[in-house]
C-alpha cells in the first residue's frame, strides 16, 4: 500500500505562482536551490490526467520532498563516479539503442491516419461480441461475526425492519455507516465467491439471502438491482475502437517497413553455424523423456544458459474482500 501512496504523492499539482517568484527557492540542499520554477517544470513532466487525480498541500510536500532525495542521491553518484562505471556505461549504450530504435519507429508512423465515424461503426458491428456485457446485478450486504448474530438480524428484516437501517447499525464493513451496505452493480467473477454464489442466486428484487459465510465473517444479501446482459452502445466505446485501431494500423507499418528494409538488404545467415548454436542449448533427455537432474535441481538446463535467471512463480491468486460501492 506505502508504494502507492508514494505513487500517488508524485502526481500533486503545484498552486499557481507569479512570474517574479519562478526564481525563489522553495528549497536547499547546502545552498543548492530547488527553484519554483524547477519544481514546476517537474510538475508539468506529469501527465495532465494523473495530475487531478489528487491535489492537497501535504502532496505537494512529499513531491517536494522527492525531488530532494532525487538531487542527494544525484550528489553521491557523481562523487562516486558511477557514470563512468563499465556496467553503468553498457546499459547506457542498450538503451540508447532501444530509445534510437523507438524514435525511429514512431516518426514512421506519425502520419496522421485518416478513420472515419463510419470505419469505428463498421468496426463495431462487425465485432459486436466483443462489446457484451454480462448480467450485473445490484445488492446489499451486512456482515457480522457470527451466524447467530445474522439469523438474530435476518428475523429483524422478516418483520419489516429497513435491511440499509440495520446494516449502518450492525455491518462490520466500515463503509456500511453511509452506504446502508450497498455494494453497487458488479458481474460475476468481481465479488468473494461465497457471496457471488449466493447473491447470484436471488431471484427477485427485495429477496434477501440466508447467512453466507465467507472469510470476513457471514453475510445477509439483498438483492436491490438486475441488469440483464447487454452489448456497451457505439457512443461508448467509439474511442477505444479508435485507439485499437490506430494501434493495429501502426503496428501494420511498423512491419511494412521492417520488411521494405529486409528487401532491399542483402541479408546472409548461416544456418549450419546458427543450427550448431542451437544444439548448444538443448536440454539432454533423459530415458523418461524429462530433462537430466543432478543433485535434484536441472543442471544442464543452468548450464545452457549461463546468467539466465528462471522466471518467478505466479504469485497465487488473492480473493479480495466485497468492494464498497
Amino acid at each position: 500500500m506505502k508504494k502507492y501512496l508514494i505513487f500517488l504523492f508524485l502526481l500533486l499539482p503545484l498552486l499557481a505562482c507569479s512570474k517574479k517568484d519562478q526564481g525563489k527557492a522553495i528549497a536547499t540542499i547546502d545552498g543548492e536551490k530547488i527553484t519554483v520554477q524547477e519544481f514546476n517544470n517537474e510538475l508539468d513532466k506529469i501527465p495532465m490526467n494523473m495530475k487531478m487525480l489528487v491535489a492537497s498541500q501535504s502532496g505537494k510536500r512529499s513531491f517536494l520532498d522527492r525531488l530532494i532525495v532525487q538531487r542527494l542521491l544525484l550528489r553521491e553518484a557523481k562523487k562516486e563516479s558511477l557514470e563512468k562505471d563499465k556496467e553503468f556505461q553498457d546499459k547506457l549504450a542498450e538503451f540508447r539503442e532501444q530509445l534510437t530504435m523507438q524514435t525511429l519507429l514512431s516518426r514512421k508512423v506519425s502520419t496522421a491516419l485518416n478513420i472515419s465515424d463510419a470505419d469505428l461503426q463498421k468496426y463495431y458491428d462487425a465485432h459486436k461480441e466483443e462489446f457484451k456485457k454480462d448480467k450485473e446485478i445490484h445488492t446489499r450486504q451486512i456482515v457480522v461475526k457470527s451466524e447467530q448474530e445474522a439469523r438474530e438480524i435476518q428475523a429483524k428484516i422478516a418483520k419489516g425492519e429497513d435491511f440499509g437501517e440495520l446494516a449502518k447499525r450492525y455491518s462490520l464493513d466500515p463503509s456500511a455507516g453511509t452506504t446502508g451496505g450497498d455494494i453497487g452493480f458488479h458481474p460475476k467473477g468481481t465479488l468473494i465467491p461465497e457471496y457471488e454464489a449466493a447473491a447470484f442466486q436471488l431471484t427477485k428484487v427485495g429477496q434477501v439471502s440466508a447467512p453466507v459465510k465467507t472469510q470476513l465473517g457471514y453475510h445477509l444479501i439483498k438483492l436491490e438491482g438486475v441488469k440483464a446482459s447487454s452489448y456497451a452502445p457505439f457512443a461508448e466505446v467509439k474511442d477505444f475502437i479508435r485507439q485499437k485501431i490506430t494501434q493495429e494500423k501502426q503496428a501494420e507499418m511498423v512491419q511494412k517497413y521492417i520488411e521494405d528494409l529486409k528487401k532491399k538488404t542483402k541479408i546472409v545467415v548461416n544456418e549450419d553455424l546458427l543450427k550448431e548454436e542451437g544444439k548448444k542449448g538443448e536440454v539432454p533427455l533423459t530415458s523418461e523423456g524429462s530433462p537430466e537432474t543432478k543433485g535434484g535441481a536441472p543442471e544442464a538446463a543452468a548450464k545452457a544458459t549461463p546468467g539466465t535467471e528462471q522466471a518467478p512463480a505466479p504469485a497465487p491468486t488473492k480473493t479480495e474482500a466485497v468492494p464498497a460501492k
